[in-house]
């Protein structure tokens, strides 16, 4: 990586997380060894060790990195339509990063980043009346499902002719309005 004076720019934890985050972007999380970043940051694998103790905690960064960005959801929506908002958000969002989720699921590594999400999942769940052991069950609850369909490539049953065609999106929101729907009985969708 050669600026156009030619010179590299100055090698630091934040542009190899940078690079990683894009090696994993285009090419999943397999092809994210040291040696290809060492190679895509355009220096030696030994220099990373002077910023990274070694791909684990390179990894710990990169989920920090994206809880850093996990989305929020407008506080002035009622509590449902900011539930399924954010976690509709989430859901497109880990999408797009594709690695993420099985980092994640995998369970090794815990970000601090992520810590003000949940919290504010956990407030719009105690905010539409749960209590604090329901809302914690709740939120598990939606990060297991959101998990699950990112995870799970599977098409058991979408070839039966009687189910009709749809997306993984459609399939989600489906799936959270409906979780949402027995969670909050007493507050009706709005534009479903």
């Amino acid at each position: 990586m050669v600026t156009p004076g030619g010179a590299r720019p100055k090698l630091s934890r934040e542009l190899i997380v940078t690079k990683a985050r894009a090696i994993a972007d285009a090419s999943g999380l397999d092809a994210l060894t040291l040696r290809e970043l060492a190679h895509a940051l355009g220096t030696g694998q030994a220099s990373l060790y002077r910023h990274i103790a070694d791909r684990r905690e390179l990894l710990g960064l990169l989920v920090d990195d994206v809880a850093l960005e996990f989305p929020t959801a407008d506080p002035g929506l009622a509590p449902r339509e900011r539930l399924l908002k954010v976690w509709l958000d989430l859901h497109a969002f880990l999408s797009a990063h594709e690695w993420v989720a099985k980092v994640i699921a995998e369970g090794e590594y815990i970000s601090r980043n992520a810590a003000p999400f949940a919290q504010r999942q956990l407030d719009s769940l105690t905010g539409a009346g749960l209590g604090t052991e329901d809302a914690m069950r709740a939120y598990r609850t939606l990060y297991n499902l959101l998990l699950g369909f990112l995870l799970n490539k599977h098409p058991m049953g979408h070839h039966l002719e009687a189910v009709p065609p749809s997306t993984e999106d459609e399939e989600f929101r489906w799936a959270v309005s409906r979780f949402l729907d027995c969670l909050l009985p007493g507050e009706p969708p709005q534009g479903q």
